[in-house]
Formats: structure tokens, C-alpha cells, sequence
């Protein structure tokens, strides 16, 4: 995902500066809601990790790749919308 993020960085920067908040408040939150939901579910015995078909750092129970999946995922959809929103939807 990064290679896209990079991608639509380098084209819509812009717009993306204008609408920061935009861009970067929805994946703060939803990055750590899905992190904490994924520690209560594998707390409670729900959810687990395959320690062979992990890096191994971890924070935690969780994965880093996980929590980076999470944060990361929820930026690329925000930094979509904020690009393909009409015009008159955005900060100038």
C-alpha cells in the first residue's frame, strides 16, 4: 500500500495539505479502534497470530504488522476520498 500512498502523495499533495485533517484524523481513529478491537479479541480467545507467519516485533499481543495494516489501510481509503471527493466538498 505504501507504492499507492506514494503515488497519490506525489500527485495530490495539494490537496491534501489543505484538507490535513481530513486526510489524517480518520486514520488515527480508526487505526486505533481496529488495534484495540483486535487486543480485546485476542484477549479473549477469539482472535489469534500464528508466531510462524509473523515478523516477530510486536506491541503488545499484536503484531506490529497488524497495527501498521490498520493505520495504514485507513489512510489510503482517507487519502482517496480526500482525492476523489468533488471539489466543492474540500477545503479550497
Amino acid at each position: 500500500m505504501l507504492p499507492v500512498i506514494a503515488i497519490q502523495w506525489s500527485i495530490g499533495w495539494r490537496i491534501f495539505l489543505r484538507n490535513r485533517k481530513a486526510v489524517f484524523i480518520p486514520p488515527l481513529i480508526f487505526g486505533t479502534y481496529y488495534s484495540l478491537t483486535d487486543l480485546v479479541a485476542v484477549g479473549e480467545g477469539i482472535w489469534f497470530f500464528d508466531e510462524n507467519q509473523i515478523v516477530g516485533l510486536k506491541a503488545g499481543p499484536l503484531p506490529i504488522e497488524e497495527i501498521l495494516f490498520f493505520f495504514i489501510t485507513a489512510l489510503l481509503v482517507s487519502q482517496s476520498i480526500v482525492m476523489l471527493v468533488p471539489k466543492k466538498y474540500r477545503d479550497s
